[in-house]
């Protein structure tokens, strides 16, 4: 069997376990208000409705999702199987990625890394387009780095990649487009392409964007419709992050905000490589002095550099909220570790034989133990199969519970944060108001319509803010935790805002 059939066949291989090893810890509940917008979205796409939400950039990812609900008619299921499929398709690239720079050993180690790593294996449970992105961004470079030496079709096919991936996530063609533009001029450079190429894949390109973003604008009203949609969004898309990126804004300075943000990726980074932290301390270590002249000399090397700063210095400096905004970088941090771990085994083995397997299966088996076993925390979303069981099981039995106690025209579900649609999806024949997300509104009063007889309160941080609590009834779940409500006359009426809940006589 020749070189590069054993290469597909063990590509392939990645493909399946890759697959196989997430069945198991598929998530039954939409994961967070995204996952809700996502779902959805697989029945009516229009950003004017959050579905999904603005920048509204995930037309294909939406496609992919409703192509698997056609056949499963399960919205959550659908955008499960397409982070578990993209887990696959990501397995096998980084595996091609990686052996081809540095060798097959290396690049299953890598691939390993990657299928045994907390922050991805987490995503690639739930209903959410980061290991989509993840598999599109190892396409995308292995692309740039090819292109630059003169392959036409890799050179035509990467610009497709390129305009088609703002359909998945809307980072991942800004963050690449200086890799493919870096490597398209060192290719002319070189003389690999004539100037009539280059205008062919800026073309081909502009198709591409234009296969989404067309039909993503029509299906929200229009240009001008969209254009209002998205004006909310381009102003409070940098205020929005975990640091509030560089801006000096609700008593936190630009200092401190960088350091929240670095702090966030900081832990997504370190989920992401797991235990491969320590080898790549001794690997970084002891070979400081030869990376200066691998980044200055060897395009593999300058491939990773390039790849990683844009979306470094925008992560930083200006926004991030989640671990998975990460995904467009995390794969040169889960390939230097691969290296690391490999190298430190090649160290090791020189005085332990053994050490060649021993060194890189004590630390997937590390990763693996920590999703398996680790401890669960679904409002940080710690990236562990406790932290899916026990968010399924937190909404699971609050939607059983209010859709077995309450009537669904006579109630009123109040819900907030992460969880601020999940009404709409799983309760959606309830009532419900949107105030408490808007704190810009906690001044109006909402009087309640009057065929509302109960106000059920989802979760505790519901009207956590109010200046007297009232006498709320309860209902003990299953867990033993409870939910909140209240009930009331149909001669009585209720009002609230964000700080005041009063249940007085109705006026004649």
């Amino acid at each position: 069997m020749d070189k590069i059939k054993e290469i597909w066949i063990q590509a392939a291989i990645f493909f399946i376990v890759g697959i196989i090893w997430r069945l198991p810890f598929q998530s039954k509940i939409l994961h967070e208000w995204d996952s809700v917008n996502f779902a959805l979205a697989l029945d009516k796409y229009d950003l004017r409705l959050h579905q999904p939400h603005p920048p509204g950039m995930f037309f294909l990812y939406i496609l992919s999702g409703r192509l698997f609900n056609f056949f499963l008619d399960d919205p959550n299921a659908s955008l499960v199987w397409v982070s578990t499929i993209a887990t696959g398709f990501a397995a096998a690239t980084i595996f091609i990625l990686g052996q081809t720079w540095f060798g097959r050993q290396t690049g299953s180690t890598i691939a390993l890394l990657m299928l045994s790593s907390p922050l991805i294996w987490f995503q690639g449970e739930v209903a959410l387009s980061y290991m989509l992105e993840f598999f599109w961004v190892l396409l995308i470079v292995w692309g740039c780095y090819h292109l630059r030496y003169g392959n036409k079709l890799v050179f035509f096919s990467t610009a497709i990649f390129l305009g088609l991936a703002g359909g998945i996530r809307p980072n991942t063609p800004f963050f690449l487009f200086p890799l493919w533009a870096i490597a398209v001029f060192l290719g002319c450079r070189e003389h690999k392409y004539k100037f009539t190429d280059v205008i062919l894949a800026v073309i081909l390109g502009l198709i591409s964007v234009c296969v989404w973003l067309i039909p993503m604008v029509a299906s929200s009203g229009g240009i001008d419709e969209f254009w209002q949609t998205m004006q909310p969004w381009l102003e409070k898309h940098p205020k929005d992050g975990i640091g509030r990126s560089l801006l000096d804004e609700d008593n936190v300075s630009s200092l401190e905000g960088v350091y929240l943000n670095f702090k966030l990726l900081l832990e997504a980074v370190l989920y992401g490589i797991g235990f491969g932290l320590f080898p790549l301390i001794w690997w970084l270590g002891d070979s400081r002095k030869q990376l200066k002249q691998k980044f200055l000399k060897d395009w593999r090397w300058q491939t990773l550099l390039i790849w990683l700063l844009p979306g470094l210095i925008y992560l930083i400096f200006v926004h991030i909220k989640r671990l998975g905004h990460s995904f467009t970088i995390l794969p040169v941090f889960i390939i230097i570790a691969g290296i690391a771990i490999a190298e430190a085994s090649k160290s090791w083995q020189k005085k332990q034989q053994k050490a060649k397997v021993i060194l890189p299966g004590i630390i997937f088996l590390g990763n693996i133990l920590f999703f398996t076993l680790g401890p669960a925390n679904w409002q940080t979303s710690l990236p562990t199969w406790e932290t899916i069981i026990q968010y399924d099981r937190y909404i699971s039995e609050r939607v059983a519970a209010i859709s077995r106690r309450f009537s669904p025209t006579e109630t009123m579900v109040l819900t907030t944060g992460r969880n601020g649609r999940i009404r709409e999806f799983y309760l959606a024949e309830y009532s419900g108001t949107g105030y408490d997300s808007q704190p810009g509104e906690a001044e109006e009063i909402i009087t309640l319509p009057e065929n509302i007889r109960n106000l059920v309160l989802f979760e505790d941080k519901v009207l956590s803010d109010l200046e007297s609590e009232p006498e709320y009834e309860t209902i003990t779940l299953p867990s033993q935790a409870t939910i909140r409500y209240l009930t009331w006359d149909e001669d009585r009426q209720v009002k609230l805002n964000k700080y005041s809940l009063s249940i007085e006589e109705k006026n004649e």
